[in-house]
């Protein structure tokens, strides 16, 4: 399989998603979107790495790749959550607006801001109306699945140790890096290795 990045150069990413710049720092020169996303992950902002990338993939592979990453960073997950996982591999299995729709009730819950919960938003806003009135539709705005998939991630971080945190976004962007060139996406773990 080829790459499933759909950019070349960086700097397409922000010509792609205008407001991408008011969090992330704009990429300048000729730099692939993958050589951006390391230098980022080896900059000041680390974290900032990770919405960058949730831009650069398609919506499906986003959520997968974000999916994979919440499974193996959150070990806190509640039958909900796993239930609401289990609904969004489904979407990215069948990519239809019956599967998007069903993990809509999953997340409605304001109050449950857990990283799975954030992916499962991230799926309902791949497509559809962000009304509930048939008769007044809303567009989901650009970019908006990658800021639920980074939500979710920044969110599975937040729980870790410290030596997890600042392992997490290398293991996750890596990994991502990997499944973006053909490669399986594994889940995410940064559990310390038991010396023996």
């Amino acid at each position: 399989m080829g790459s499933r990045i759909r950019f070349t150069k960086a700097t397409q990413v922000f010509d792609t998603f205008a407001d991408l710049h008011e969090d992330v720092r704009m990429a300048e020169g000729d730099v692939t979107p993958q050589e951006y996303a390391l230098a980022l992950l080896e900059g000041s902002e680390p974290l900032s790495a990770l919405l960058y990338f949730a831009h650069v993939l398609p919506k499906p592979e986003a959520v997968w790749w974000g999916l994979k990453c919440v499974e193996g960073l959150d070990s806190h997950k509640s039958d909900h959550d796993r239930k609401v996982l289990d609904l969004c591999a489904n979407w990215v299995r069948e990519g239809d607006e019956e599967a998007r729709l069903a993990v809509l009730p999953e997340t409605e819950d304001l109050e449950n801001n857990s990283p799975s919960v954030w992916i499962g938003r991230a799926v309902t806003w791949s497509g559809g109306s962000l009304s509930p009135n048939p008769d007044f539709r809303v567009d989901v705005p650009p970019g908006l699945t990658a800021k639920g998939v980074n939500a979710a991630l920044q969110l599975a971080i937040a729980k870790l140790d410290r030596f997890e945190r600042g392992e997490a976004p290398r293991q996750c962007i890596r990994s991502g890096l990997s499944f973006a060139e053909g490669g399986v996406m594994p889940v995410v773990s940064v559990k310390k290795q038991a010396v023996t």
